[in-house]
């Protein structure tokens, strides 16, 4: 359920598998001023480590794709290196011969040939043994610059390929550009919602020390060196009134480093060509507008004039002497989104559809671009091979995640789930009680310590936890019909949770209706439809008028506080409850119970189930969902 919001980084995604897209009116897109073509980043999903890199060639008129072991992927990082950038990749820059990418979660710089797409180095960023999170990159004088989430600006020398040199910033750094000998790094503090920084920082390039910090609006981000000019996009507070920011744009003089001009304009993001700056706001359905920044005055209020709609608008790149124009479509933010180019005029030339997760970025190559499939085994995520049952409940991401195509039954739909658990996607649970049910490659042995562990998509302050329940192959056919024992987490242990809870949904009249329900304590609702999915909430390929689930129902962990919805986590022994680690996504067999609380004492398990254990719905976010990734085995066994 959860919802991105750029004060962090954007968090959802799937695997594409679409069919190969096909470019409209292919003649108009085999040169644009003379490069070979484009590749475009994809961020992915937040903790899901599926960030992606595609590469769109001018001369053939098509995406670079190939079959990998579980689809049809664009995703040519994976196919030359065998192996995913990472998670969150936030940021992309040619330099020289070199992309050099920013991956945020994984907190690592990837280096890679141009040509080739052949990683040569990767650097890892942290302090203290703490991850920097690397956000945004900008170059200079044979240096790159990343600003990182932890307050910091690192130096990476491109002839040695290291970091060399750290310079303290302000809170959370979420942009960076050069200009005039200095970089100018925009400090969010959007890690504090309710009071985020203010300022933007002042590094001189030659002795690499912050020299001042300008006072802007809260929470800047997006920054762009235009001249003697820097521009800062500051997005204040997101106002959960208005589902909005209420953004202004700084002009700031590189010559006294003062703040000259506040434009009350929406910009979120937007891209500078011969003094005018295409942007767009925040939401879904933005327009994209043109703004003279001599003057201040938007001068075109809709460039799109072809009627082309761009649903959800995630990066805007124009090139330079032809002035095209790139927008990245990230579509609903869970699944792949599209490329749209337009001809100066506004008109629709192309648009590559599925070519990633929440595309972020766009840089135009001029490098003969060879791309050679890496020839070792293929990465497989996890450790289980079979997903034996997929019962979601209704919900905003059911039917996306992974996602229903005519035909579908319960068996395609298993197979799905089963291909986006291998391979960095996704699984939704939908609302209370939903559940998947999966089986280990091999029997996990049960240990001193951690067994096995889950990834969802949690973050602070957005925990959607699910309840886990195990059980051994005690029969040996391979078959999850032997009995089953509840993990029994923190709120069963301290009597906060209400064990064999039922709940009722009903299937709306309407494809686009909300789903009512009703709970065995008396409780009603309704699962509500969003702006933000316009897909059917209720499972397509279910038959029945109603569903019905019986499951541990936990405390109610949402509140709305400070004017935005916060989803606490729990203490321990959830799924989708914290941020993946070893540590906050990691179980015991220990925990695991009989029916009477005792403890039910198993040497290994080879199945486990996991259910959404909580209600909670609101216009806003919709319903409270447990989304399960990646699920490994601390200690395996064969069988």
């Amino acid at each position: 359920m959860k919802r991105a919001l750029k004060i962090l980084p954007l968090i959802l995604t799937v695997l594409a598998c679409d069919p190969e897209p096909v470019l409209l009116e292919q003649s108009r897109v085999i040169a644009d001023a003379g490069h070979t073509g484009v590749y475009v980043l994809s961020e992915g999903l937040f903790n899901q480590n599926n960030s992606t890199l595609a590469w769109i060639d001018f001369g053939t008129g098509q995406p670079d794709s190939w079959n990998s072991s579980t689809a049809r992927s664009f995703d040519c990082f994976e196919k030359v290196n065998g192996r995913r950038i990472g998670d969150t990749a936030n940021d992309m820059l040619l330099y020289g011969s070199r992309l050099y990418i920013a991956v945020s979660e994984s907190s690592t710089i990837e280096i890679l040939d141009a040509a080739t797409c052949r990683s040569v180095s990767q650097i890892p960023l942290q302090r203290g043994g703490v991850a920097s999170q690397a956000r945004r990159l900008t170059a200079n004088g044979g240096f790159v610059y990343v600003c990182c989430f932890d307050g910091t600006v690192t130096r990476i020398d491109t002839l040695t390929m290291q970091a060399d040199a750290t310079v303290t910033v302000g809170r959370n750094p979420d942009g960076i550009c050069c200009a005039n000998g200095k970089l100018y790094v925009s400090n969010s503090g959007g890690l504090d919602t309710q009071n985020p920084d203010n300022t933007v920082s002042v590094i001189d390039i030659s002795t690499f020390t912050e020299t001042k910090r300008i006072t802007v609006r809260e929470n800047p981000g997006s920054i762009y060196a235009d001249g003697t000019n820097v521009y800062v996009v500051s997005r204040g507070i997101f106002d959960y009134g208005t589902m909005d920011y209420d953004s202004r744009l700084h002009r700031i003089d590189t010559q006294t480093d003062q703040v000259t001009a506040t434009f009350d304009i929406p910009i979120l993001s937007m891209d500078i060509v011969d003094g005018k700056a295409w942007f767009y706001g925040y939401g879904a359905g933005g327009t994209i507008q043109i703004l003279d920044l001599a003057t201040g005055q938007v001068t075109d209020s809709d460039f799109i004039t072809d009627g082309t709609r761009v649903e959800c608008p995630y990066s805007i790149k124009v090139e330079p002497t032809s002035h095209k124009v790139y927008v990245c479509d990230a579509m609903d933010y869970v699944t792949p989104g599209s490329l749209l180019c337009f001809s100066p005029e506004g008109r629709l030339l192309y648009r590559v559809p599925g070519i990633g997760i929440n595309p972020n970025t766009v840089v135009f190559c001029d490098e003969t671009v060879s791309l050679t499939r890496y020839q070792g085994e293929p990465e497989i995520i996890g450790d289980i091979d079979r997903v034996f049952e997929y019962m979601p409940a209704p919900g905003q991401f059911v039917n996306l995640l992974p996602k229903y195509e005519p035909g579908d039954d319960a068996a395609s739909m298993a197979a799905k789930c089963l291909n986006a658990l291998q391979s960095g996607g996704m699984v939704t649970l939908g609302a209370f009680g939903g559940y998947i049910t999966v089986g280990f490659n091999a029997t996990v042995q049960n240990q001193e310590g951690p067994d096995f562990r889950i990834d969802g998509n949690a973050y602070n302050g957005n925990a959607e936890p699910g309840v886990v329940w195990v059980s051994a192959d005690a029969n040996g056919n391979g078959e999850p019909d032997d009995a089953w024992y509840e993990i029994w987490g923190s709120e069963q242990r301290e009597g906060r949770s209400a064990p064999d809870y039922t709940i009722r949904y009903i299937k709306p009249t309407a494809d686009n209706g909300d789903s009512p329900w009703k709970g065995s304590d008396g409780k009603s609702g309704s699962i509500l439809q969003n702006i933000y999915h316009s897909q059917p909430y209720y499972p397509q390929w279910y038959d029945n008028d109603s569903l019905s689930f019986t499951a541990t129902l936990l405390p109610d962990n949402a509140s709305f506080e400070n004017n935005q919805y916060v989803f606490s986590s729990f203490e321990y022994g959830y799924v989708d409850n914290k941020p993946n680690s070893l540590e906050n996504s990691a179980f015991d067999i220990d925990w695991a119970v009989n029916p009477d609380g005792t403890p039910a004492n198993l040497a290994g398990i080879d199945f486990i189930r996991i259910q959404n254990g909580v209600i909670g719905c609101n216009t806003t976010t919709g319903e409270l969902s447990t989304e399960v990734s990646a699920i490994y085995s601390l200690n395996q066994t064969d069988k």
